[in-house]
């Protein structure tokens, strides 16, 4: 039986009134957290664009991973470090960061040497400090990205390990194209040697050929 009272009419109505505070207060906090969501997917894709842009007009592998390491290390807040092969296939730095200790260097030759993720938040040697990513080019591994960030945290986070692989997989991109860039100059310096030698246009094109 409805009680009419106006007392209870009263309640009910309070009653209403609260149920929409809570729904709409629901509504409210769930626009604001898709807002903030898209936010930081916007901020990633801008930082994501700039690092590309950056990359692309240098012509040089010491020009790549010095812009690499100082772009990462700001947009991380990490340490890091881009380690390339030398003819011997040993990783080493080309700037003033290279790995001190040697477990991290052993580490970082091992994830090359494998072409595999190693460090921090892996399966192999997750005890060290550093995350080590062997980023592939469409040709090859081209050396090794390690990242050392602020906030550990960061390395348990499945949105941040997937950017640290698209950097260093655009770093790698980087590595590849500016090595065709030297090997095409190479190619022409030997070339053009040749010609002042005057030897034929089918004497071998090489470097050990030509004296250089």
């Amino acid at each position: 039986m409805l009680d009419y009272r106006p007392e209870a009419r009263l309640h009910l109505l309070s009653g209403v009134d609260t149920g929409d505070g809570l729904i709409t207060g629901q509504l409210t906090a769930g626009v604001r957290y898709q807002a903030k969501v898209a936010g930081h997917r916007e901020a990633r894709a801008r930082t994501l664009y700039e690092f590309s842009r950056d990359l692309s007009g240098l012509l040089t592998p010491a020009q790549v991973v010095e812009t690499a390491e100082s772009f990462m290390a700001r947009a991380f807040r990490a340490r890091v470090t881009v380690l390339t092969p030398d003819d011997a296939q040993r990783l080493v730095s080309s700037t003033a960061h290279p790995l001190g200790n040697p477990m991290d260097a052993a580490a970082a030759q091992w994830a090359y040497g494998h072409g595999q993720p190693a460090g921090a938040g892996t399966g192999t040697l997750p005890g060290n400090g550093f995350l080590f990513l062997p980023p592939k080019a469409p040709m090859r591994t081209r050396g090794v990205l390690a990242i050392q960030p602020e906030r550990s945290r960061d390395l348990i986070i499945p949105e941040q390990m997937r950017q640290y692989e698209t950097f260093a997989a655009l770093t790698a991109i980087a590595l590849e194209r500016v090595h065709y860039v030297e090997v095409a100059r190479d190619a022409l310096t030997f070339a053009q040697k040749r010609d002042i030698l005057g030897l034929p246009p089918a004497y071998p094109v090489n470097a050990a050929s030509l004296g250089l």
